[in-house]
């Protein structure tokens, strides 16, 4: 397996996917109805906006790996590189579901946004791209907690999530709003250091 094996990617997806279903299991006080439902609905939320994209992202995680190794990897360090490099894709899939409600955009890789989805609604997929980022925490407690370098991990989701989000703020404020709506297009906010923010940041 390589970084550049999209099969042997996708399978670990495939199994971090079933390890967080499995976890509506674990939660007490719920119903088997209320669980059915969780499992139900996050079955389909997961595949929906998490792997539909080139996975570039992921896939260079395999092979930063594979660099600083200087050598093919054993199944164990290319299942540990593949989980975090899904982490990334979580990451970025909690990102754009969130994007695409505050652009209003309609469509993201050739299908409906997950919110435009009429079973989902702006309402549900905001708290679904809070679940997403949550996963990412869930999954690497669960495959690094013991890992020396499992602190560092979590600052480096953390900084680099808080890090997007003051970009997304820069962007999202190239439009001021007024009385609760955007206010009319305003030429002079895009300046040369908004630009920049926005490239480095977001």
């Amino acid at each position: 397996m390589s970084s550049t094996d999209k099969e042997a990617f996708l399978a670990v997806y495939r199994q971090i996917e079933q390890e967080l279903i499995a976890d509506f299991e674990k939660l007490p006080g719920l119903s088997p109805t209320l669980v059915d439902q969780l499992k139900e609905y996050y079955s389909t939320c997961l595949p929906y906006t998490v792997p539909g994209g080139k996975m570039t992202r992921g896939l260079t995680v395999i092979k930063g790996v594979e660099v600083l190794k200087r050598r093919p990897l054993t199944e164990k360090e290319y299942s540990d590189a593949a989980i975090l490099g899904w982490q990334v894709e979580w990451l970025q899939a909690f990102f754009l579901v969130a994007d695409d409600i505050m652009d209003g955009s309609i469509t993201r890789r050739g299908n409906p946004c997950w919110y435009q989805r009429p079973n989902v609604t702006q309402d549900n997929a905001i708290n679904d791209a809070l679940i997403l980022e949550n996963m990412i925490y869930k999954t690497l407690r669960r495959h690094f907690k013991s890992h020396p370098a499992y602190v560092h991990l979590l600052e480096l989701f953390l900084d680099t999530t808080f890090q997007t989000e003051v970009g997304q703020h820069i962007d999202t404020n190239g439009t001021p709003y007024a009385d609760g709506k955007r206010a009319p297009l305003d030429l002079g906010r895009f300046t040369l250091d908004r630009y920049q923010g926005c490239v480095r940041y977001k």
